[in-house]
Formats: C-alpha cells, sequence, structure tokens
C-alpha cells in the first residue's frame, strides 16, 4: 500500500539492509517494472514513485556475503550518499542532542531540558558507534533517569545519566525504565533493548499491537516485522 500511497511522489525505505531476501525481490519487480498487486489481487498497477534508501549496513558486504541482491543493489545506487559517522562529525554531537532535549521537553510537557556542561563534554568523548539513534536514545533515557531523581518539570541531564554507575543513582520507577542484561556488542544491546521495549509497550496496551505502535511511535506492520525478528511471535 505503501507504494500505491506514494504515486507520483518520494518513498523513503528506512533499514533496506534489513529486509529478507524474498522482500528484496518483490522490491526488485517494483523497480524494474513499476507496477504492484494489491493483497489478494491479480491485477497489476501502475505506480511511478522515487524511491530514497537508507541503511547502516555496508551493501556490498552485504552483496559479498549473499546477504543483499546484488541487482537490487545496483538498482538502488543511482546516487548514493554516504553520511559520515556521528563520531567524525563533532559538535554536531551536541547540536542533535539539544534537538532530542527539546523533543523530550515537548512530548513530556516540561518547561526545561537542558544539558550541563559535563554532559556536553561526555557525549562529544563518546565515539557513538550506534549513531544518530544511539544518540537519540541515550537522551531518552537520561532524560528519564534525571526525572527519577529530581522533582519538578525542570531537567538539567549530568553526565551520570548517561554513564548510569550503579553507586551514583538510585534505581528510577520500573514502569519508566528498561533493565537490560549484560550484553556481548552493540547489535545484541540494541535488539535487546528493542525487544524490552516492546514488551513493554504491549503490557502497558493490554497487549493491543495498534495502540502499542503508535506509543512506539512505528506503524503496526513494522512492529510485527520487528517483533518477529526478535522471536516475540511466529
Amino acid at each position: 500500500g505503501k507504494f500505491e500511497m506514494a504515486d507520483n511522489g518520494t518513498l523513503f525505505l528506512d533499514e533496506i539492509g534489513e529486509l529478507s531476501l524474498a522482500l528484496q525481490a518483490k522490491l526488485l519487480r517494483v523497480l524494474q517494472y513499476g507496477d504492484i498487486q494489491r493483497v489478494g489481487d491479480d491485477r497489476s498497477l501502475r505506480v511511478d514513485v522515487r524511491v530514497l534508501a537508507a541503511t547502516n549496513r555496508d551493501l556490498r558486504e552485504e552483496v559479498l556475503a549473499g546477504r543483499f541482491r546484488a541487482d537490487l543493489f545496483h538498482r538502488l545506487s543511482v546516487f548514493p550518499l554516504f553520511v559520515p559517522p556521528l563520531r567524525e562529525r563533532g559538535d554536531d554531537v551536541v547540536l542533535l542532542a539539544g534537538y532530542f532535549c527539546e523533543q523530550c521537553r515537548l512530548r513530556l510537557g516540561l518547561s526545561r531540558v537542558v544539558l550541563s556542561p559535563g554532559a556536553r563534554r561526555h557525549l562529544l568523548n563518546y565515539g557513538w558507534p550506534g549513531n544518530v539513534r544511539e544518540l537519540e536514545h541515550a537522551i531518552h533515557r537520561a532524560v528519564v533517569l534525571a526525572r527519577a531523581t529530581r522533582a519538578g518539570d525542570e531537567v538539567i541531564l549530568e553526565a551520570q545519566h548517561f554513564a548510569l554507575p550503579e553507586d551514583v543513582l538510585p534505581a528510577p520507577p520500573a514502569e519508566s525504565f528498561l533493565a537490560l542484561p549484560t550484553c556481548r556488542n552493540l547489535r545484541e544491546s540494541t535488539e535487546n533493548f528493542q525487544r524490552e521495549m516492546i514488551r513493554q509497550a504491549l503490557a502497558q496496551n493490554n497487549h493491543n499491537w495498534a495502540a502499542s505502535a503508535r506509543a512506539l511511535e512505528t506503524d503496526v506492520a513494522n512492529l510485527h516485522r520487528l517483533a518477529k525478528r526478535l522471536g516475540l511471535k511466529d
């Protein structure tokens, strides 16, 4: 349905490197022939869609490993843009952190969410292997921790809100913090974090997938796919 909705426009496909080979084949057909079929319909519909795709994977390596189709890679690589990792963008870290602080302020109805000088230095000294998304999640977690240790509607984020030292900060309320097990690498940590977020959202929304998707600010189809990939559903 996304291609039909984007007819004569632009469709952004995020995390294109996560598509299964079966879905890659379907996407390739749309890009090659410009037609789609609705579910349960044997008729083809012509669509004219400009596709923008993004991934944090090296698709050349994925092609060599057999996890990404070479023909789809070449079809998508008409005009590639490479965004440097966050660790190479200096003060962008602080600018983006300020933006995410403002998003948290608006979402939570706070009067102020700011970074202390120590927090800024802490963010600049970190390598950010997960790039912008890791920074966004770090800001969100820091706001939760800061609110758990200080009353009022003004939040000042300190360095320890990001480091999370157990001997400095008391445990925040269970309903607002995801306690994750120790993991071996970033990917495992990210998957565990996503898994716990989905479990918490489902628990808070009586296992209503649509409501949980809204709470997580994604669409229900993406939530089902992610839950299946993470082993939360068959």
